[in-house]
């Protein structure tokens, strides 16, 4: 007996019409219209069929679930019709129920998994030799193909090359790298693609109506997030759903019984990215994993995300913004007003290698935190590009600025005509105590421009003098990754951390770590000095600020070569590192010449 159920054709024996047909079934599609996301393959193979140009062979390839072998047997149904060949087969005639019913003589259908030996490939040759029962052709079907062994492919070969008139193969897979290229070449290849969301969500409206099912918006997005483009996993999801709550189903049930996350969660999650807040970031993902979602997922789902969002940010043709509803569009233009193309980048990097290390990882949740505070950093950390059209810009119209002791990363430049700013001047979070001679101001200026020069100088040297300190404790190399030293006196040297990262500064209350810090730079300036530390805002425009009216100055200044850019060709890098100029950049970037390239 057959009945029409939304569209769709499905058939039931008389002896079982009580017994259950799960909606991948019920709803599977039995002509060319009825296939969902496919029209580049569906409309070829109704072309071919018309103008009566029928390979041999055919290889739909793809993921699990969009509907390889469903457009096999259409095919098949297609071919073998009482009409046909036709486009539209009638889904009436006994060929087209037996094609359906999988009881056809003409139409085998094989697992390539469990049929993968090389005798039960010459026997299906054996078969084929044989004319077609009732339809004009006889059509083999093999799923999963790239599971037949080495030996069964062999033993195919010649069948492929030359094939009886009546003979057509119809193999489906979702690995075509694991067919050998003699069987590629003999086939024409479909490659079948994921199936947009929009469209999932609206197969899966029409099914709630049909089945009198009550599915709210984001219930429908949510069952399309998970099915990831294959419908017959949304169809899957939807009837275990039916299952669990009834006839009314909202997103919460969705993200209970497939630990999916909510959209808008996941939206949160990346403003807490963008925004730098680390605290955030830190409550959310334990709310996520407290209510047992499933973090490797959210790593991918958050990877997307951020692709939609450089997708937003680079492209402003909509048709080109795929599967993406109105209101993540919404969403994502937010979010591109506090972002750019190279920190989304920086993120989906991070993100991308969070995702191959956490299949392998014992605490998803450690790794999945750890990812999304880098994320947080490359998402408000700001970029080389930034620091240098700043840099240009100031060297082009900002006026000159004093050049004081104190003058280096992150300190801000004071006023022309001052004795030099001090660590009074500094912009910290949280001060320990400073030096009181530089706190007051009170050494002559002629100290002054000698502690200045201690600080250019180790400014310079710096890097070498972290891994001195790392050979007496190795953990203090890692500390001092991000500190920089700020000022110099008589008996004191002060460096500054990162104001975001207060917990590194904290780390040098151990004896080992302070002391062998102070003995290299003991070392170096060769004479005791005691270390303070103060926690200071990155500034890159007044760090730029600093040094920006020397380099200029020196920029335009004739050197001893001849004058301006011309009379500084020919120089040696160690002739480079003098100049005024490049000695800014060097002690800017912490860098280090390389080659000199005219």
């Amino acid at each position: 007996m057959a009945y029409k159920r939304g569209g769709f054709l499905s058939e039931k024996g008389n002896g079982d019409a009580m017994a259950y047909e799960v909606l991948a079934r019920k709803w599977r599609p039995q002509k060319f219209d009825d296939v969902v996301g496919q029209d580049h393959v569906v409309q070829t193979l109704k072309n071919a069929i018309e103008s009566k140009r029928l390979a041999h062979a055919y290889l739909f390839v793809g993921s699990r679930g969009i509907g390889k072998t469903s457009i096999a047997r259409i095919f098949a149904r297609a071919l073998n019709c009482k009409k046909g060949p036709t486009a539209t087969p009638c889904g009436t005639c006994d060929s087209c129920i037996e094609i359906a019913k999988g009881t056809n003589l003409d139409v085998l259908e094989i697992d390539g998994a469990s049929n993968n030996g090389v005798d039960q490939v010459r026997d299906l040759r054996e078969t084929v030799r044989y004319a077609p029962t009732h339809g004009p052709f006889k059509i083999t079907i093999i799923d999963e193909v790239h599971m037949l062994s080495t030996a069964a492919f062999n033993a195919l070969l010649k069948t492929l090359e030359e094939p009886p008139a009546h003979a057509k193969f119809f193999f489906a897979t979702t690995e075509p790298q694991k067919i050998p290229a003699t069987v590629l070449s003999r086939c024409q290849r479909f490659d079948l693609r994921r199936i947009p969301t929009p469209q999932i969500v609206e197969r899966l409206r029409l099914m709630g109506k049909a089945e009198k099912v009550s599915i709210d918006e984001d219930a429908l997005l949510a069952i399309a997030r998970g099915a990831e483009g294959g419908l017959r996993d949304a169809q899957s999801a939807l009837d275990q759903l039916i299952s669990f709550r009834g006839n009314a189903i909202t997103e919460a049930d969705v993200l209970s019984v497939f630990g999916l996350v909510a959209r808008a969660s996941l939206e949160a999650l990346a403003d807490a990215v963008l925004g730098g807040d680390i605290p955030g970031l830190i409550r959310l993902i334990g709310e996520l994993d407290d209510s047992g979602k499933d973090l490797q997922r959210l790593v991918v789902e958050l990877m997307e995300h951020f692709r939609n969002l450089l997708v937003v940010l680079n492209v402003d043709t909509p048709a080109l913004h795929g599967d993406l509803t109105d209101a993540q569009l919404e969403v994502l233009r937010r979010q591109a007003g506090r972002s750019d193309t190279s920190r989304a980048l920086r993120i989906v990097g991070v993100l991308t290698e969070a995702e191959d290390r956490m299949k392998f990882a014992l605490s998803r949740r450690t790794l999945l935190e750890t990812a999304l505070i880098r994320c947080a950093r490359a998402a408000t950390v700001v970029s080389l590009e930034e620091i240098l059209i700043q840099i240009q810009a100031l060297r082009a119209g900002l006026g000159n600025a004093p050049a004081g002791v104190a003058v280096a990363a992150g300190i801000p430049a004071g006023t022309a005509g001052s004795s030099g700013p001090t660590l009074a001047t500094l912009r910290p979070v949280v001060r320990e105590s400073a030096p009181a001679a530089l706190v007051a101001g009170a050494a002559p200026a002629a100290t002054q421009e000698a502690y200045a020069e201690e600080l250019r100088d180790l400014m310079r040297e710096w890097k070498a003098l972290k891994e001195k300190v790392a050979k007496q404790a190795v953990q203090a190399k890692a500390i001092l990754a991000d500190a920089r030293p700020v000022a110099v006196d008589a008996g004191r040297v002060v460096l500054a951390f990162d104001a975001e990262f207060p917990q590194e500064m904290k780390r040098f209350e151990t004896g080992r770590d302070r002391l062998a810090l102070e003995y290299a730079l003991g070392a170096f300036l060769k004479r005791k000095v005691k270390v303070d530390f103060v926690l200071v805002a990155r500034d890159p425009l007044a760090e730029a600020a600093a040094s920006a009216p020397e380099a200029a100055k020196a920029a335009a200044a004739p050197s001893a070569g001849g004058s301006g850019a011309a009379g500084r060709k020919g120089k040696s890098p160690q002739e480079w590192a003098k100049d005024p100029a490049v000695n800014k950049a060097l002690e800017m970037f912490n860098g280090t010449i390389l080659d000199v390239r005219e």
